[in-house]
């Protein structure tokens, strides 16, 4: 199988008269235009992110019950756990709760399985020893949706479960004293893209509104947890999560938290400049990195802790563990790809299984293939009698619904639409891969198996300034269904190419149009250097940047793309 090639296409031109309208860049326009976004007012509260936009909590669906009920708890000093997924939304959704009911006055404690040893969601133990020690609240954070069994055994030891989970919701509903999930049957919330910690941080704003004493907490003070749980489970960045995610990077940006203080530290970090690709590519990694190969409890104590030295430690271990978890991916990846390379083109899924492919970063390798390959992937790591794995999809093929059409040979299983994990007996491993190699084949095509690249508009080089930029700024976070923007660049000639990088796998280019003089970097895209001969003219895939180069902002193109100009 040889990896993608995307194809470019350019988005259609708002109407001349439209893009009048805007007092902004004509470019900028057209970038607001694409996002849906057709008239001034509507541009100013798109570029102006508000937290009063966000909508009621009680539009939610069971935010009554779960307010009153936890109200009730807060006042009898009932005890209280928080049980929340191992990754970095469901540990920054824990600390939110955590922290919040605890502030509440709250006698409140936090439960994260263990990975390995417990797996994903509740299980039938852990509720057991909880309710045994006294529990009379257990509220779920990023899991539980699909933990029907576990929920009723709660309830049935006196043990009220207030479930707060943003996958995809099952046909039946687990029997819990409340359920918040904007995606169930019913729930009139109208974003129904919160990531975990986003609907922790809903249930907050519910209890405040339902009169619960803050003692003072303020709702900026939890806002650099949502933006990272947020970002880091690759959330969409339109609706509430973009207003929640501009508004949390604020709040990164001066935490005062040890723990971020410290992370970011560790990882080379300048906290002024944290964005969603920070996140995204080094604090979010290092957060999850304690899961993948430890204990998600580390990244939990960081996120909370109030002492700089053990902040310090904290965050050291964190890192130590990222770069072991780096190691084993790249080898991990190796062994995959060689395995994909040998695959017929006409295969519409990637199924792996092998004994090596450890389960903590099993979803990492798969997200790899996908990025490289753009077919839905299935990896997993074979047990004698049991195997467990994850799996990553392209927006066609809807992965979790798939594996709900082989729930009868599975486990468990749980997730999205492009992202999901699964246990099953190792027997039926051949018989899940040809149900889904057949599912695949029913729904997918040679189009929807060819990736794309969305070009905003046609852009000169003069036109890519600085002007352009300051508004581009505030049409971020960037992310998922809210992307960079990419403009087409045509006929641009080549004055310099050269690699750079650890064994020139970068790419640095002079370019010219006749007018102007830029330069322009491609990640990753080194290799492609023979294709950039100076004097050449090559249309560009491009997004606008600034440097920092001995002190002194420039611009600078980033390029996603490129190839001969046409004539």
């Amino acid at each position: 199988m040889r990896p993608a090639v995307p194809v470019w296409r350019l988005l259609s031109p708002a109407p001349a008269e439209v893009l009048r309208r805007f007092p902004l860049p004509p470019l900028a326009a057209q970038v607001l235009w694409n996002r849906g976004v057709q008239e001034p007012q509507e541009a100013e509260a798109f570029l102006s992110p508000d937290y009063h936009q966000l909508a009621d909590p009680f539009a939610m669906k069971g935010m009554e019950e779960a307010t009153r009920r936890i109200s009730r708890a807060l006042a009898a000093q009932e005890p209280i756990v928080v049980f929340g997924d191992f990754d970095a939304d469901g540990v920054t959704g824990v600390a939110l709760l955590v922290q919040s009911l605890r502030r509440m006055g709250g006698k409140v404690e936090a439960y994260i399985p263990h990975r390995i040893e417990e797996g994903y969601g509740l299980n039938r133990e852990a509720v057991e020893r909880l309710a045994a020690a006294g529990t009379r609240v257990l509220i779920t954070v990023d899991c539980g949706i699909s933990n029907a069994e576990e929920v009723a055994r709660a309830q049935a030891l006196g043990v009220d479960v207030v479930v707060t989970d943003h996958h995809h919701p099952p046909p039946v509903l687990p029997p819990a004293h409340a359920v918040l999930n904007p995606s169930q049957p019913g729930c009139g919330y109208p974003f129904k893209g919160l990531a975990g910690v986003g609907i922790a941080f809903t249930l907050v704003r519910g209890l405040v509104r339902a009169g619960v004493t803050r003692n003072g907490m303020r709702a900026r003070e939890l806002l650099d947890l949502v933006a990272l749980g947020t970002v880091a489970d690759v959330s969409p960045l339109v609706g509430e999560n973009r207003i929640l995610v501009a508004l949390g990077l604020e709040t990164l940006r001066r935490t005062e938290r040890p723990g971020l203080r410290a992370l970011m530290a560790a990882s080379g970090v300048r906290q002024e400049r944290v964005n969603t690709g920070t996140i995204s590519f080094v604090l979010g990694p290092r957060l999850n990195a304690a899961g993948r190969l430890k204990h998600a409890v580390l990244a939990y104590r960081l996120l909370l802790s109030e002492s700089p030295e053990e902040a310090a430690v904290l965050a050291s271990e964190l890192d130590a563990l990222n770069r072991e978890r780096q190691e084993m991916t790249m080898r991990a990846l190796e062994r995959a790809r060689e395995r994909v390379l040998s695959l017929p083109d006409d295969v519409p899924l990637i199924f792996l299984a092998d004994p090596d492919f450890h389960i903590a970063i099993a979803g990492l390798v798969a997200a790899k293939i996908v990025e490289e390959f753009h077919r839905p992937t299935l990896l997993a790591e074979i047990g004698e009698g049991v195997s467990r794995g994850s799996a990553r999809s392209i927006p066609a093929f809807h992965i979790t619904e798939a594996l709900r059409e082989c729930s009868d040979l599975l486990e468990r299983f749980g997730g999205h639409r492009v992202a999901a994990g699964f246990t099953l007996p190792t027997a039926h491993l051949e018989a899940l891969e040809t149900r889904l190699q057949a599912l695949a084949r029913e729904q997918l095509d040679t189009v929807s198996l060819t990736p794309v690249l969305a070009l905003e508009a046609e852009a000169s080089l003069g036109e890519l300034n600085w002007d352009l930029l300051r508004v581009l700024e505030r049409i971020a976070p960037y992310g998922v269904q809210n992307p960079h923007p990419v403009f087409l660049c045509p006929r641009v000639k080549v004055v310099r190419a050269r690699q750079v990088g650890t064994e020139g796998e970068h790419l640095r280019l002079t370019l010219s149009d006749g007018r102007l003089a830029c330069d322009a970097i491609g990640f990753r895209l080194g290799p492609r250097i023979a294709e950039c001969t100076p004097g050449c003219y090559l249309d560009l895939a491009c997004t606008l940047s600034a440097s920092s180069w001995t002190g002194e902002e420039r611009l600078e193109l980033q390029l996603r793309d490129f190839r001969p100009a046409r004539a």
